[in-house]
């Protein structure tokens, strides 16, 4: 029988199966926090997998990873969906990911990356996790007075230094993660998650948090904060969660619904800031006197 290693992530029980990939998990940063003992896993991703390429498919989402080295490819059948990540140049390693549609696990082949392995868990707990009302959400996640925040923007716009401002500038201000936390609805409460994926900051914490607010965030000469219509609020949010899962009717069914529904409780900004501690204080007064009305 295969090794295999169990985490809690977000409240639900995540198993990784396979003997290479459940011995690079038990030392790979992030992961360890969330592992967890129990009897019967909701997800599984079950790796050494025998594996193809079917000889057609649609591909949804073409993209590049880890410095233009990797080609990933989403893609779909008529019974389920394929993720695979090969170098430019032929070589090994490489990976393939089968997910059928409706099921609880994915079936994967790996060839031992530990990069490629960290982000093909990644996309696996979007697929699998989405159905449930949760998705990641690249974002820098900031709790203050026992609630979160997410701060939303593309990559270079600032989050990371702005949620630094925080840090230093707001009393009580703690990170939970620098990447990708997991927001979810849960009885009818929008709440964010930490997890293992936060980019290059080692922030893993095995928490939970309602959702204060959103702010998405771009540079300008002076601080100005504004509250969003909903529309606004999902044009805001959405190019922040799985943008692969986007390109497929079900999945972005799923991730409307979802989306939906946090727009429902949660108030959404626009923040053109400078880098400094009065932008911090902008979106906190913001956020704050929004949660208190």
């Amino acid at each position: 029988m295969a090794d295999s290693i169990s985490f809690l992530i977000a409240g639900h029980k995540f198993r990784v199966v396979g003997d290479n990939e459940a011995a690079m998990l038990r030392t790979m940063p992030g992961f360890p926090v969330f592992v967890s003992e129990y009897d019967e896993p909701e997800w599984q991703v079950v790796f050494d997998q025998p594996l193809k390429k079917p000889e057609r498919w649609h591909v949804l989402y073409d993209f590049i990873f880890e410095a233009d080295i990797m080609s990933c490819k989403f893609a779909k059948t008529s019974e389920a969906y394929y993720f695979t990540m090969e170098p430019y140049d032929g070589t090994t390693p490489h990976l393939l990911m089968r997910y059928v549609k409706g099921s609880k696990v994915v079936e994967a082949t790996h060839g031992g990356d530990m990069d490629m392995l960290r982000f093909a868990l990644w996309m696996a707990l979007a697929m699998l996790s989405l159905p449930s009302k949760m998705t990641l959400v690249h974002s820098s996640t900031i709790v203050h007075q026992g609630k979160a925040v997410l701060f939303l923007g593309e990559s270079g716009t600032g989050k990371s230094t702005h949620t630094r401002l925080w840090l230093k500038s707001i009393p009580d201000a703690h990170l939970l993660n620098d990447d990708s936390p997991v927001l979810a609805m849960e009885n009818g409460e929008a709440v964010v998650y930490g997890s293992p994926w936060s980019g290059k900051t080692h922030c893993y914490h095995q928490l939970r948090f309602p959702l204060a607010g959103v702010v998405r965030l771009s540079q300008a000469p002076y601080n100005s904060i504004r509250r969003l219509s909903v529309v606004e609020s999902f044009s805001a949010l959405h190019p922040s969660c799985p943008p692969a899962l986007a390109q497929d009717d079900m999945f972005q069914d799923l991730m409307v619904d979802m989306l939906s529904d946090v727009l429902s409780v949660v108030p959404v900004f626009h923040l053109e800031c400078l880098p400094d501690e009065d932008a911090a204080w902008t979106s906190h007064d913001a956020i704050f006197k929004a949660q208190n009305m």
